[in-house]
């Protein structure tokens, strides 16, 4: 049987089926530039999932002191110490008994009020501690007379004056809750310092005359305070000191000496001795606003 032969390929047909298929391939790569090169309207949107830009958060302010006084923020809400332990050594009288004993007093002081001011974005620095036998003269001026004070504060360098010779003799003698409430009086006059009330009170002191009826009341209303942060200390502390310890410091505020009308810059026994109870028994910040109490409050 014949077989009949497969058909031999035409040269010129094999060139023109190469030429439809070139102009195929150019024709679609013509489409696809005039697709990619069209404009397209609208606005972009982040794909799913896609990472977005945040933005920074802003750093908090620095902490700042606020010189003001009845409106000052750590006056305007009832805040409270955190209860502190201190580890007060055994009391002694004599030199280097006192002194480490202040030392121990100022840490556990240091633990109660950093706290608080940080948490108000007020700032905050140990203040530092002269327990020399004696004082002396330093940046504040002309130390004061046995007669006037057994210990003070000094704003110009930051420092709490415990002269143990003078508090030993002429302040607290045998009672420790004596030279206790004397440190926390200090140590308040501090924390007055660092906020910005000390610095407001100086000046309208300042503007008023020292030894003024007006500048003796203010005074007396940075005095009183003092009494007051003492006591919000006392009740701090008390857990570990001993509630009786804490309350013959307390306590020892109502013995102060009474000062001559034209010289009276600390306030009556009786004021003074209510202040320290204010801060004992409430123990919060806006129970020692002296700055808004009446004239016969502070007297």
């Amino acid at each position: 049987m014949h077989t009949p032969e497969e058909p031999r390929n035409n040269p010129i047909a094999l060139i023109g089926v190469f030429s439809l298929i070139v102009l195929c391939v150019l024709g679609l790569g013509g489409i696809t530039q005039l697709e990619t090169s069209r404009r397209i309207s609208g606005r972009p949107v982040a794909a799913p999932g896609a990472l977005v830009a945040q933005s920074t958060p802003t750093e908090p302010p620095r902490p700042r002191a606020v010189h003001r006084l009845a409106d000052h923020p750590l006056l305007a809400t009832a805040t409270r110490l955190p209860a502190v332990t201190c580890a007060l050594p055994a009391f002694g009288l004599s030199d280097a008994e006192l002194s480490a004993y202040y030392k121990a007093g100022v840490t556990c002081l240091d633990q109660a009020w950093q706290p608080v001011l940080v948490q108000a974005n007020l700032p905050f620095d140990p203040p530092a501690l002269d327990t020399a036998p004696d004082l002396t003269d330093g940046p504040c001026g002309t130390a004061p007379a046995e007669s006037e004070a057994v210990a003070y504060y000094c704003g110009r360098n930051r420092t709490i004056y415990m002269p143990t010779r003078r508090l030993r003799d002429n302040g607290g003698g045998e009672r420790a809750g004596s030279h206790l409430a004397t440190l926390a009086h200090e140590y308040g006059h501090h924390v007055q310092a660092l906020t910005g009330l000390l610095r407001a009170a100086d000046s309208k002191i300042v503007d008023a005359g020292e030894e003024t009826p007006a500048g003796l009341e203010m005074s007396r209303r940075i005095e009183l305070q003092a009494n007051c942060f003492a006591g919000m200390f006392l009740v701090a502390a008390s857990g570990s000191i001993g509630q009786g310890l804490a309350e013959e410091a307390a306590d020892d505020f109502h013995y102060a000496v009474e000062e001559p009308p034209e010289k009276n810059a600390h306030g009556s026994p009786d004021n003074q001795g209510e202040w320290a109870s204010h801060g004992f028994t409430t123990g919060v910040t806006t129970s020692c606003n002296t700055y808004a109490a009446s004239a016969d409050a502070v007297g």
